[in-house]
């Protein structure tokens, strides 16, 4: 699946059919009742964070989206069937936030939950838009301003019926009910739902697993933690030899005079002989395919940086067996810290790349957050208001999609998570394997500063890979070293 920013993602024309709640759907979760099962830890400070730039005017992108293609022809009662059913399936779509008082007491934030029979779609007539970035803007002005979880429905579908009998659908929900994985999982459910209704007959699908079960059991663990838990003692000492941040971005983006708006480049790593070849020699050094990444990644700093201690955050699934098939924010950020003090070749840090990254995923079930709130919490403190959040970091994410189900369809339908833009410092990145090979996507700000910097290191961490791949080894050059020619950075587009 590609990955775009909606600033320059390229949809086709088409007749623009919208979904909406229905006004029986929306007079039910107007009247919906208080449930007594809270917000996880994580929702609860996105939803404050997103109040907070909502009062001060500020834009935001708190969204994740998708869109992908269907063969036609379009039939708007089966699609508003099959996105009707999908809803109903996941009570975490059935949620709404609120917040009782103006004050960052713990329990200001509640849950409504509208009932799944309640759920129902209406959609609009066909609007002919001629062009794609009529589309474009048709699409993002609804991911903006139709998708915040303090309002219901916190989601958006939509779909482009093209002349040539396809239609593509497009979807976004609020980050407090998703997650990327989630988003694939989406794809796949979508399209067996879609298919099963057209051929008049029930779904086969496994049961979906309750994002709401999942909040009590976050909560009961975060309730738990003290200073003392081994979770938040790791989480403390990486926080206090950073300095209570994390290392951005390692070459200038340009930004020294402010933020600037964000653009998406891809670069392709390795195809997928490469990355056969470059997995079967981490195996022999001890690691896994995204140990080595690590490594990978961690020599390009060591070269083009100077940094011999790489420590990057990396989302992990936080999933367990109940809710593998469940929509939700199973998401945390952990620590992967990489020591190349001493290393002069990349086979000698393959296994501490993936040493690091198992260290992280054994804190993944405590945030960064959450650590800092029980040891402030503990001091007499508070952390858990708004105020008191750590800074969202720049990401570096690892993502096998030959593990997700439906992946084969990916090129076929021309499957695009889509996420929002907005003005950064930052640069995160997104390696994706599938089975045509490894790609890294990075945003980044648009300035010439950062697009330099970006094709240097995605260059850099493809030489790396490739060299194992090729002679099962990498000598590591010494900082200040000749830099490889980088390759022209390209925007991001489906």
């Amino acid at each position: 699946m590609d990955l775009n920013l909606i600033t320059h993602w390229q949809p086709r024309p088409g007749r623009v059919v919208d979904w909406t709640a229905s006004v029986d759907a929306a007079r039910a979760a107007v009247d919906a009742p208080i449930a007594a099962t809270p917000a996880t830890t994580m929702q609860e400070r996105h939803l404050r964070r997103a109040r907070a730039t909502a009062e001060r005017g500020e834009p935001q992108s708190p969204w994740i989206g998708l869109a992908f293609d269907f063969d036609g022809p379009f039939d708007v009662d089966v699609v508003t069937r099959t996105l009707e059913h999908y809803v109903r399936r996941h009570d975490t779509l059935h949620s709404r936030f609120e917040f009782v008082d103006a004050d960052d007491a713990p329990d200001a934030l509640v849950r409504k939950a509208v009932a799944p029979a309640d759920i129902t779609l209406s959609a609009s007539d066909p609007a002919p838009l001629g062009t794609a970035e009529a589309v474009r803007d048709h699409i993002a002005a609804r991911f903006a301003s139709e998708t915040s979880a303090l309002a219901w429905p916190a989601f958006v579908f939509g779909a482009v019926v093209h002349d040539d009998d396809t239609f593509t659908l497009f979807h976004a929900v609020d980050h407090a009910h998703t997650d990327m994985m989630s988003m694939l999982l989406t794809y796949a459910e979508i399209r067996t739902i879609h298919d099963a209704i057209r051929a008049g007959h029930e779904p086969d699908l496994p049961a979906p697993g309750s994002y709401v079960e999942y909040s009590t059991r976050e909560r009961e663990r975060a309730a738990a933690l003290t200073p003392q838990s081994p979770e938040v003692v790791q989480w403390a000492g990486h926080l206090m030899a950073s300095g209570g941040s994390f290392p951005g971005f390692p070459l200038d983006l340009g930004v020294a005079d402010g933020p600037k708006p964000a653009i998406g480049s891809r670069f392709d790593l390795a195809d997928a002989a490469e990355c056969d070849r470059f997995g079967a020699r981490c195996k022999e050094l001890g690691a896994n395919f995204v140990g080595g990444v690590f490594a990978a990644l961690a020599v390009a700093e060591r070269e083009l940086a100077g940094r011999e201690r790489y420590l990057a955050l990396s989302p992990v699934s936080t999933r367990e067996n109940d809710f593998l098939f469940a929509q939700g924010w199973f998401i945390n950020l952990v620590p992967v810290l990489v020591d190349g003090a001493g290393a002069t070749s990349f086979a000698e840090l393959a296994a501490r790349g993936q040493a690091a990254f198992r260290a992280g995923k054994a804190v993944g079930a405590v945030s960064a957050q959450q650590a800092l709130e029980t040891v402030t919490g503990a001091a007499g403190t508070a952390a858990g208001t708004a105020g008191g959040d750590l800074t969202p970091p720049p990401i570096v994410s690892y993502i096998d999609g030959r593990r997700v189900p439906d992946n084969e369809s990916f090129v076929s339908t021309r499957a695009t998570g889509i996420v929002g833009g907005k003005d950064t410092t930052i640069a995160s990145l997104w390696v994706n394997r599938v089975a045509e090979g490894t790609w890294m996507a990075i945003s980044h700000p648009d300035t010439p500063a950062a697009h330099e910097s970006v094709g240097r290191y995605a260059e850099r961490v493809s030489q790396v890979i490739r060299t194992v791949a090729a002679t099962g080894d990498y000598t590591i050059s010494v900082p200040g070293g000749t830099d490889a020619v980088a390759p022209e950075p390209s925007e991001v587009t489906a």
